[in-house]
């Protein structure tokens, strides 16, 4: 039987990531099953709840966005600089 217990040989270790790796397996396994049972639903997107004065705050933002301040543009050029 494989323990989970750490002890100082070389062979628990390599069980513990056995452990590790099946428990990742079966973790992406259940996702997927999950995911074709039910749809996008199983993803878990979270749904977040606007109260009307939050929704309408978010709509003008939206369709009329302020204009960006130096320290957004200086951050926008210093990430394209890495790009390059």
């Amino acid at each position: 039987m494989r323990s989970l217990v750490k002890t100082k040989t070389e062979a628990s270790t390599e069980t513990r990531l056995s452990w590790w790796a099946y428990l990742f397996i079966l973790d992406e396994f259940i996702a997927e099953a999950d995911a074709t049972i039910n749809g996008p639903a199983a993803f878990g997107n979270p749904v977040l709840k606007l109260s009307v004065r939050d929704w309408d705050f978010l709509l003008d933002m939206m369709l009329d966005p302020p204009e960006p301040s130096e320290g957004l543009i200086a951050l926008i050029r210093e990430c394209r600089s890495y790009q390059e």
